[in-house]
């Protein structure tokens, strides 16, 4: 009777634990599909990263032409120094020979006294006349001589003798014809005189001082042209070189603008006259030479100033597909970034020109409708994941 009833307590007592067991695994299970759905929701609520947003902006295509720009110093073509002559004291000066004053070609700038160079020259005519008649005196007495020796009534030492005066005579002759000529000339040079169309730009002297040769007068600039020498890097004077090569016989425009360095207000527009043979030493560039007629003309006087800085501009023809893109796009002016698939995709470029805030490139790959990036990432890197901004930052114009 004890057995029956302690194996009834066992059955009891596993029946209750496999219920406790049971119970168990059901609550584990629901705290596992608990955590699971904890954490996919976790994972649903998890930012999806979609790259760096970026500002970009559109390239747009330059139609055939663009401008080659260049700094230069405006000059005038020919600029000289007039120093005394001769030696004497200044008896006139023309009123308009002051800082600024204008001369047209041949007019007096002033005169130094003349008195002594008129006396040389009156001398000096005399002793043309005298030689002169010297030498007509050993001519006939050469031919005298001459028929006496043939008559043996002199002898021909004597014959000899008049040969070299004759010489002697046409010798003196030239030379007093050459003193004749220096004294002309030193009688001339008391008279200053514009040897082209002239602008005074400095001035040493004053009516009744002494001069003397050599000694430092003025200083004048020929007002008919003026020309501007600027550097071009290779790639610009390879485009100023085709557009001269194109344009054949005809003259290649240039301009010239005042920057941020000029005095001058004024824009003069002139041709390309030719490149230096040699390369600037400093700057390992090309020199380009720009003529600009009447540069310094009455109507430019106050607008354009001798030895100002000014831009020089000349329209050249691409010869490959040119793009203007912000200067902010470019990278160590080699490179851009593009926006492609949401990635950057670089695009290899080469710069060809500054404008401003833009550069003008030419790149194999094209440009066309490309976003260009232009946020500074701290990396960048092909494929990077990236956002471009909502709307596309209007073509450049």
């Amino acid at each position: 009777m004890p057995q029956v009833e302690k194996k009834s307590i066992s059955s009891r007592f596993s029946f209750v634990y496999g219920l406790v067991a049971l119970a168990g695994g059901v609550f584990v299970m629901m705290a596992a599909g608990a955590s699971n759905n904890v954490a996919d929701a976790a994972a649903q609520n998890r930012p999806v990263d979609k790259g760096q947003l970026v500002e970009t902006m559109t390239a747009s295509a330059v139609d055939g032409k663009y401008v080659v720009e260049a700094p230069g110093r405006l000059q005038s073509r020919q600029n000289l120094l007039i120093v005394g002559e001769v030696a004497g004291k200044i008896t006139y000066v023309n009123p308009k020979f002051v800082l600024g004053g204008r001369f047209a070609e041949g007019e007096t700038f002033f005169q130094i006294n003349k008195a002594d160079y008129e006396a040389e020259v009156a001398r000096s005519k005399a002793g043309v006349a005298s030689a002169e008649a010297s030498l007509v005196q050993a001519r006939l007495d050469n031919e005298r001589r001459l028929d006496l020796v043939k008559t043996g009534a002199v002898s021909e030492a004597s014959r000899d003798q008049a040969v070299a005066n004759l010489a002697a005579a046409e010798a003196g002759v030239a030379q007093a014809k050459a003193s004749l000529i220096r004294a002309q000339e030193n009688l001339e040079r008391t008279t200053v005189k514009a040897p082209f169309p002239a602008l005074v730009t400095s001035e040493n002297i004053s009516l009744d001082s002494y001069v003397s040769p050599g000694q430092e007068l003025a200083r004048i600039l020929d007002t008919r042209a003026g020309e501007l020498v600027a550097g071009l890097s290779p790639r610009k004077a390879a485009a100023v070189t085709r557009a001269l090569s194109i344009l054949a016989e005809s003259k290649l425009v240039a301009v010239a603008k005042p920057n941020e360095g000029s005095v001058g207000s004024g824009t003069l527009t002139g041709y390309v006259d030719q490149f230096s043979p040699s390369i600037d030493a400093a700057s390992r560039t090309a020199l380009v030479v720009a003529v600009f007629p009447e540069a310094f003309s009455a109507e430019n006087a106050g607008r354009v100033f001798a030895n100002d800085f000014m831009t020089l501009e000349i329209a050249v023809e691409a010869d490959q597909q040119v793009w203007r893109v912000p200067v902010g796009a470019v990278r160590k002016d080699s490179y851009v970034w593009v926006v492609k698939d949401s990635k950057l995709s670089k695009r290899l470029i080469t710069v060809i020109d500054h404008e401003g805030e833009n550069a003008l490139v030419a790149s194999t790959d094209g440009l066309e409708g490309e976003q260009l990036v232009l946020s500074i990432l701290s990396e960048e890197h092909e494929g990077l994941k990236v956002r471009a901004a909502s709307t596309a930052v209007a073509q450049l114009q």
